[in-house]
């Protein structure tokens, strides 16, 4: 998996599945996924060392793959995205298709 489909993918994950991280894994996490910091500048901003962040993101990524693997969450959602996205080509009433643009809104930002 490329780094670009990988973080595309962890983000999901967080978004749905956050509440399950510990405080210090939600603020490393968010430092390299979603502020794109690197791993030094983690380090060197939370006054730790580059190797606690590797692990804090490791067992963050682990437990989010874990809740993943227990609920499947992320793959239900991109099914439904994908057919709502068939949907939407089918449409041809106006109303339909913008309400189908939000259900796949809500669907992608995370059930």
């Amino acid at each position: 998996m490329e780094k670009i489909e990988q973080t595309v993918r962890y983000v999901k994950l967080y978004n749905i599945y956050k509440d399950f991280l510990t405080h210090k894994q939600l603020e490393v996490f968010g430092d390299y996924f979603l502020a794109d910091l690197s791993l030094s500048e983690i380090a060197e901003s939370r006054n730790i060392s580059r190797a606690a962040v590797e692990d804090a993101i490791k067992k963050s990524c682990q437990k989010l793959d874990e809740c993943e693997a227990k609920v499947h969450l992320l793959e239900k959602s991109d099914k439904l995205l994908k057919l709502s996205s068939k949907l939407k080509e089918k449409c041809l009433n106006t109303t339909e298709f913008k309400e189908i643009e939000e259900l796949e809104k809500e669907l992608d930002y995370g059930i």
